[in-house]
């Protein structure tokens, strides 16, 4: 009886969700970064930018997303390759590409996953790790989706967040940020002093 009686209230507040979201969705409008992603800092801690990219026509036809970067970044010592897309309204229950779709999608076999803990000072998020290689080159993927002040490992629980916000406030803006850096054994470190740092600078520019 208890478990019957735990479904039917979930059920109930799914749907309420679901109603709220479709009613809020003929309100919803777009929201702006506080400046242009090319605008993102060159510096980064220790970090200094060292090539701009951009993506393919058909890529970018894929991604659908408002605005975004990508760069590589060198400490003097070690690189890695940075990428922030940010999409002004999403539809509630979507969720943005994952690089657990896109990596295999360009070869990439993902060998490992972890979750891993990064103290922010103020709190504590967690963020995905990926194991990849292709051929001999292995990498190591970090990534994260962020809104505002949430940073959000779980695709699950982007989802969810979606769908609560969109039924709530009827904002439906976020963003997915990635870090690739080569399978060494100074990655890890390497990986999250960048995101440390990362993740405030991306705060002050989403809306």
């Amino acid at each position: 009886m208890k478990n019957w009686s735990w479904r039917v209230s979930a059920t109930a507040v799914l749907l309420a969700l679901t109603l709220a979201s479709a009613y809020s969705a003929g309100v919803r409008e777009p929201e702006h970064l506080s400046r242009p992603l090319d605008e993102f800092p060159d510096t980064i801690g220790s970090w200094k930018v060292t090539f701009d990219d951009r993506l393919g026509e058909d890529t970018e036809a894929v991604l659908k997303a408002t605005d975004y970067v990508i760069r590589g970044y060198s400490n003097g010592e070690h690189w890695l390759e940075f990428f922030f897309a940010f999409y002004a309204m999403q539809r509630a229950g979507e969720s943005m590409h994952s690089p657990r779709n896109c990596l295999p999608g360009a070869g990439w076999e993902m060998w490992d996953y972890d979750v891993v803990k990064l103290d922010l000072g103020d709190r504590e998020v967690s963020i995905n790790k990926y194991w990849v290689q292709r051929g001999r080159q292995r990498l190591l993927v970090y990534y994260w989706y962020q809104n505002g002040e949430r940073v959000v490992a779980s695709e699950y629980l982007a989802k969810a967040s979606l769908v609560w916000d969109a039924a709530v406030s009827g904002r439906t803006a976020g963003s997915i940020l990635r870090i690739i850096l080569p399978d060494s054994e100074w990655a890890d470190e390497a990986a999250l002093d960048f995101a440390r740092q990362v993740i405030p600078t991306a705060d002050a520019m989403l809306p």
